[in-house]
């Protein structure tokens, strides 16, 4: 008789008595590995004539064999271990084993890098609880939800996350009671660091990168583009407005010079001209003052014979 034995010691070794054994993270699996990494029924092992079978339970993290990928069914065979996200068992045969206190040889997991979005709980049993979002993780009151909680007013398959093209999303699944980002209602909504979710009285915040910095340079040149063509218009305006300023007065001087043949020259000499005017009106102030002193004259004439007449008529 085989048996299943935790390379960490995590857990005693477990027997291979029934033909059908499954693994995961729900409590009525026959092997319970209570493990973040680990989905809710991750993996099966099944002994058929005297031979031992692996196969995959459609989990988050995979299941490998000897650091193998098991898509379909496959053997297994005494020595050969078997890995559950981050968690390593052994097969082994307990006539040919060394003895379980002797010195155990840890092997080093394969390096994985962290996940980059996860969901903590900040209520219920499970507060304070971290759980990795890769793939797509179904939350709800069903033991076969990726991620089970309690609550009245939660169903059964209530909502799901899901990583698409780097990105975290949550999506409704038709609950009864609703899925609220942020206090608001939501059908589908992406996620970002920070966020709050709630579905009825269980609370997740998102925990995730932060905004990567090539974004907001981007959107930063972005805006300093779109500014360009308006600084370089406010630039151009002042250039052109002063050329009208000059001409401004065009119009008022125009009627003066009425003699002026065009109006540029009379702009640029608008100070000299001035005398000129001048010159013109003396010849009129000094003519008219000749037209007095002819009419006063011929008055004094006028004024002298009527005297003269009326002397003579006397002296007669």
């Amino acid at each position: 008789m085989l048996k299943i034995q935790f390379l960490d010691r995590r857990q005693p070794a477990f027997w291979l008595v029934d033909p059908r054994l499954t693994i995961g993270r729900d409590k009525s699996n026959g092997l319970v590995i209570n493990d973040e990494g680990v989905s809710v029924f991750h993996a099966e092992l099944q002994q058929e004539d005297g031979k031992l079978f692996l196969r995959d339970a459609g989990s988050v993290n995979g299941t490998f064999l000897n650091d193998q990928p098991v898509s379909q069914r496959v053997e297994v065979h005494v020595g050969d271990v078997i890995r559950l996200h981050l968690v390593e068992l052994q097969v082994i045969d307990p006539t040919k084993a060394p003895p379980e206190n002797a010195p155990v040889v840890k092997r080093e997991a394969p390096a994985k890098a962290a996940p980059l979005w996860q969901v903590k709980a900040t209520t219920g049993v499970i507060s304070g609880r971290m759980f990795p979002i890769e793939g797509t993780k179904v939350i709800g009151r069903d033991p076969h939800c990726d991620i089970v909680v309690g609550g009245a007013h939660v169903s059964r398959r209530h909502a799901e996350f899901s990583v698409r093209g780097g990105a975290l999303w949550v999506k409704d699944l038709g609950s009864s009671n609703g899925s609220f980002i942020n206090g608001k209602k939501h059908d589908e909504f992406q996620l970002k660091n920070g966020d709050e979710v709630k579905f009825d009285a269980m609370v997740f915040k998102v925990v995730g990168p932060a905004e990567p910095v090539v974004t907001t340079d981007f959107e930063e040149e972005a805006e300093r583009t779109q500014f360009r063509p308006v600084a370089g218009a406010a630039k151009a305006a002042p250039a052109s407005s002063p050329a009208p300023k000059p001409h401004a007065p065009e119009p008022q001087h125009a009627p003066r010079p009425s003699s002026a043949p065009t109006p540029v020259p009379d702009n640029s000499r608008s100070v000299t001209p001035p005398p000129m005017p001048q010159h013109q009106h003396q010849p009129q102030s000094t003519q008219s003052p000749e037209q007095p002193k002819s009419s006063v004259g011929v008055i004094v004439t006028v004024i002298l014979i009527v005297i003269g007449v009326l002397a003579a008529l006397f002296l007669l």
